[in-house]
């Protein structure tokens, strides 16, 4: 068990998609910074894994789930998805529980309005490789990583209730950023979680650190 610092802030407008943040993403340099902007701004990631299916067995295999890094007011950088055990991604990880989830600023129209192909290094990508975790429905995190959710895909309230979807995390081992020219850069997992999103979106500056969430990556 370990505790992962996450950072608050205050905005004065109404709903997530009307969060003020900046036109321009971080600079180059700040790799950990554009991993939190990246995984913060995006709505969906590509999810790979390793397969069970009987004709591609051991296969690497991908698919698209929705997800959220907290809520409005609470950016925590830990990839928060709706999973259940009935889709193929489901049935993959209850037998291997390694993942590799890639966001990319091409899901936004940062992209596009600089003219950048989806493949153009400058088209920031993060990858981030660990394992995918089932959160206990007891614990105070599932009730934040659900909320988190569905106030980022509120249609998710009304997914079947027959398909038994939980809350899950991905908690990382290795985190790449590729948003320029001369290839993958590593970001350490203690930088990742210690990048000031709070000056990123250019709000209240003086908040830093002021909360901790209990993580349970057994």
């Amino acid at each position: 068990m370990f505790y992962l610092p996450f950072f608050i802030f205050t905005h004065f407008v109404c709903g997530y998609d009307a969060l003020s943040v900046p036109i321009v993403p971080p600079q180059p340099w700040k790799a950990a910074l554009m991993a939190r902007y990246v995984i913060h701004m995006t709505d969906w990631v590509s999810i790979a894994t390793i397969s069970t299916q009987e004709a591609i067995n051991g296969f690497p295999f991908v698919s698209l789930k929705s997800f959220s890094d907290g809520t409005s007011t609470n950016s925590t950088g830990v990839p928060y998805l709706y999973m259940t055990d009935l889709d193929v991604t489901g049935k993959d990880v209850m037998k291997d529980s390694r993942v590799t989830i890639m966001a990319t600023l091409a899901e936004t129209n940062y992209c596009e309005n600089k003219e950048f192909d989806p493949q153009d290094p400058r088209c920031a990508k993060i990858l981030m490789s660990g394992k995918l975790f089932k959160i206990e429905a007891t614990s105070p995190e599932y009730d934040f990583g659900r909320n988190s959710l569905f106030e980022k895909h509120p249609s998710m309230k009304n997914w079947p209730k027959d398909h038994l979807f939980y809350v899950a995390k991905v908690v990382p081992e290795q985190i790449e950023v590729l948003d320029y020219f001369g290839g993958l850069k590593f970001v350490t997992i203690e930088d990742y979680f210690n990048a000031n999103i709070t000056e990123l979106i250019n709000l209240d500056r003086h908040f830093s650190r002021v909360a901790i969430i209990d993580i349970d990556a057994n």
